[in-house]
């Protein structure tokens, strides 16, 4: 069963490695501001769907820990682990919702002042 948390976190580390390349490659100008709504706006649903899957694998393993699948190091090595991804994701939805709110504060500005 340990293989199969090994697979969560691995799933889990290619979409964070996406989310943090998407930028790299996003384009300038006009497209930009309606890309990048779009790019925020599937930034945000790829990392609510992140954390839904950390709190099931994080439910999953607590599951397969008590029922004696797995050894108290597994399980302590392998909890840390997942906490620390849960984290981060929680951490970068935090970030975007901060980052919209200036957004909107600069989008209130130009209106403002045209």
């Amino acid at each position: 069963m340990s293989s199969l948390l090994l697979l969560w976190i691995l799933i889990l580390g290619i979409a964070l490695l996406v989310y943090l390349g998407l930028p790299i490659f996003s384009k300038t100008g006009l497209q930009h501001n309606t890309m990048s709504e779009d790019i925020i706006e599937e930034r945000r649903r790829t990392l609510f769907q992140e954390r839904e899957r950390s709190y099931a694998a994080l439910a999953e393993l607590d599951e397969d820990y008590e029922t004696g699948k797995l050894s108290e190091a597994d399980y302590q090595e392998l909890r840390e682990s997942l906490l620390q991804e849960t984290a981060s994701v929680i951490m970068q939805l935090e970030e975007e919702s901060l980052s919209d709110v200036e957004a909107e504060i600069e989008r209130f500005k130009q209106q403002r002042g045209t």
